[in-house]
């Protein structure tokens, strides 16, 4: 298992500054993050597939210095990896090739896995790729007996036969990518169906524009994504670029860099793509050195996204890695996904929007598919609600979308209606494989469905059981991100899910801001308001200070801090929409831009402003969030003081090391629930579920001193409300 260092600046608003400080010096993490690097010890070249519910990573293995063993790691959810030890050595298990070992690459088909590498063929003193068989992902595996791929059986086109990648197509055609290195180029050959012979097509030599090794094919949409290792894997050049095609062979459109080198991380390079199954959810594990030294290799894991065109989003390397990701789970929303804005919902593949009829204001009318024409009637704003769940009003009647009468059943017709707040209008949405979206009613397993998945303008669309299908997915496209004036907004850095914050939610004047990981605290909140000269004022909202550069100064690099509101310019900022779901801020009388210090993903970077160069440094997701009732905001709690105070919920101590109160004092008497849930929204514990007395304070004790470290979601339910605390768990 890895781990990663927990800053004690998340915990602030639970506890002393004396118990933050002993937890930073504790450095340990809950575990929510995987931590950058994931694998003990010196790996490169890793290669991940998901195979019989877990997720593998095959690396070469550094440590060996003949490169004879090849190892392989488990793990059931990307954070916690289990060294399986050495699955296949050559010394043993082959008779051409004893030593120089690596990059392997492994494929699961006919019941059987395929395990392909490259090593030293002794016979001509070349590199060559080999291929094993097993029947499961770790083995045993029965070698071939001779080498797969040769500089000969590739007509020469490649001296160095190195670095297999094995893909196969929707139509069952295999194929192998190989090659690189000395003369850098990239040949392609296809696979019979048993998968350890070659078919009589000849190699062909498919490099791309940039290519130096390591190819890695992914499909998405039709589109295929060839990416490769660019540069000298002995240094800090090294790194990954991506070029696409409608054929698996090519030719290429380049596209463009895809990983590279920051002021921390050198040398990335040498990596796989991994999709979890039936969702848009993709991962990059790649190796990267921590010190310019190639001998010093080590695996890493980042999200990898896809923007709305359909391009890559370059991916920062972070050293938090990412967090618990069981593929049995939910499909995630996509994080260029942007609250508040406004967006067409086309049916997919039929090009059918989802439309009001005619646009009509009428509370209770039916909704339709119908050709996408572009005007309001088509159009819906989607926002995040208190409840996790989202609510779609229509542009041109302000109703929201709803399921009539909030029923649970097959076929039930799906409106617009007035905005209540009920559950009827809650949406989960799920990104599912390709991009498209699955919308499920809240409370129930039903999805918005098109009648019969016909392509007819004007079909009728309902709620139906979730059966997978494309009547129930639907493109989201974004065509509009307007700024409520007022709203409260959440503002998260491109590519890093950090957000901009205020450091422990500090009231001080002239307090620099910078990015911290999302933890739903108002230090990350901000109210945005257009003022009558055009441009907006960002106010803290824990503290009304405005965001402000400091001085007012014009330099590169200047601090952004809070301030009070004093209504200069310092504290204007022009928001434009850069189109993809993202915006840049540019502050006024200058074309300087809120920008995160050479685009590092830590927790706790700095934030400045810097010239509009046009990288993800300079782009935020502005997501409007739910306004909380009045009081709901979680302040610290003691035993004595927590009943007093009444408020719906309190929950103490917290951080706690193991017991845990939580006290409800119902506003209203009647049944209350309480609910424990993980930082997945997975539910973790149903604590309580008793008859309520208004006023009346309940002790509700739990033990959590076997539970997971880490944060979680306390929920009081209730006939008249539902309250919300943090819990955090360390040991």
């Amino acid at each position: 298992m890895s781990t990663a260092l927990l800053s004690a600046h998340s915990l602030r608003r639970y506890w002393t500054g004396l118990l933050a400080f002993l937890l930073l010096l504790s450095l340990r993490a809950p575990a929510q993050t995987s931590g950058n690097p994931i694998l003990p010890g010196y790996q490169a070249d890793p290669e991940m597939d998901y195979l019989n519910g877990k997720y593998y990573i095959y690396p070469t293995t550094d440590a060996n210095s003949s490169g004879g063993q090849f190892h392989a790691f488990s793990s059931t959810d990307l954070t916690n990896w289990t060294d399986l030890g050495t699955i296949f050595d050559l010394g043993r298990q082959t008779t051409w090739a004893t030593y120089n070992g690596w990059a392997p690459s492994v494929v699961a088909r006919n019941g059987k896995y395929y395990f392909y590498y490259t090593a030293h063929n002794n016979a001509t003193n070349t590199p060559s790729i080999g291929v094993a068989v097993g029947t499961s992902p770790t083995g045993p595996f029965t070698d071939k007996g001779q080498p797969l791929l040769t500089p000969a059986l590739s007509n020469n086109i490649t001296q160095d036969v190195i670095d297999p990648m094995v893909f196969v197509d929707d139509d069952g055609q295999a194929y192998v990518y190989y090659g690189g290195s000395n003369g850098s180029r990239l040949v392609v050959r296809k696979l019979n169906a048993d998968m350890v012979s070659l078919t009589s097509d000849a190699p062909r030599d498919i490099t791309p524009q940039n290519f130096t090794e390591g190819p890695y094919l992914i499909k998405r949409n039709g589109l295929y994504y060839m990416s490769y290792s660019n540069g000298s894997w002995t240094n800090d050049t090294y790194n990954v670029q991506y070029a696409t095609s409608t054929s698996p062979t090519g030719p290429w459109t380049y596209r463009g860099s895809l990983l590279s080198s920051d002021a921390q991380n050198f040398g990335p390079g040498h990596h796989s793509i991994t999709q979890v199954p039936g969702c848009d959810d993709y991962y990059v594990v790649y190796h990267r050195y921590p010190d310019r030294s190639f001998s010093t290799r080590q695996v890493s894991v980042d999200h990898l996204t896809f923007n709305y065109d359909g391009t890559i989003q370059k991916v920062n390397m972070t050293n938090y890695g990412v967090a618990p990701r069981p593929a049995s789970g939910p499909c995630p929303v996509s994080p260029t996904f942007a609250s508040g804005a406004t967006y067409k919902l086309v049916h997919k593949g039929t090009t059918q929007a989802l439309d009001v009829p005619g646009n009509t204001a009428s509370p209770g009318q039916a909704l339709q598919q119908y050709t996408d024409n572009g005007n309001d009637a088509q159009r819906w704003v989607i926002s995040l609600q208190a409840d996790g769940y989202y609510k779609a009003l229509h542009k041109g009647t302000n109703q929201a979308l709803e399921v009539a009468g909030n029923s649970a059943t097959a076929g039930a017709v799906v409106q617009q209606y007035t905005d209540n707040g009920g559950d009827a209008q809650r949406w989960r949405f799920e990104n599912m494989a390709g991009g498209y979206y699955k919308l499920t009613h809240k409370n129930t397993p039903m999805c918005l469905d098109v009648d019969n998945n016909s392509a007819a303008a004007g079909t009728a669309v309902h709620q139906w059981n979730d059966n997978g299908n494309d009547a129930q997915r639907w493109q989201l496209t974004l065509t509009a991100l307007p700024i409520v004036s007022g709203g409260v907004y959440k503002l998260t850095h491109k590519g890093t899910t950090q957000c901009l914050e205020v450091p422990g939610n500090s009231a001080s004047p002239g307090q620099a801001v910078q990015q911290y990981t999302d933890n739903g605290n108002d230090a990350q909140r901000w109210v945005i308001t257009l003022m009558p000269d055009g441009y907006y004022k960002l106010t803290h909202r824990n503290t009304n200070q405005c965001l402000e550069v400091a001085s007012n100064s014009t330099a590169t690099g200047a601090t952004v801090q809070q301030y009070t509101d004093n209504g200069s310019d310092a504290q204007r900022w022009q928001i434009v929409s850069t189109g993809d779901g993202y915006a840049k801020l540019i502050h006024k009388g200058a074309t300087l831009c809120l920008d995160v210090d050479n685009n590092l993903s830590n927790p706790g970077q700095g934030v400045h402003q810097y010239t509009d160069n046009g990288n993800d440094a300079q782009r935020w997701r502005l997501d409007l969030m739910p306004q909380a009732a009045s009081g709901a905001r979680l302040a610290l709690a003691t035993p004595a003081a927590s009943t007093a105070e009444a408020a719906p919920l309190v929950v103490y101590p917290s951080p706690s090391t193991g017991q845990v109160h939580c006290v409800v004092t119902p506003t209203q008497s009647g049944r209350v629930a309480l609910d424990i849930f993980d930082v997945q929204g997975r539910l973790v514990r149903h604590l309580a579920e008793v008859a309520g007395t208004a006023g009346q304070a309940t002790d509700f004790a739990l033990d959590g001193s076997t539970w997971a470290a880490g944060v979680y979601t306390v929920r009081l339910s209730s006939a008249s409300q539902t309250s919300y605390s943090k819990l955090v768990l360390v040991h």
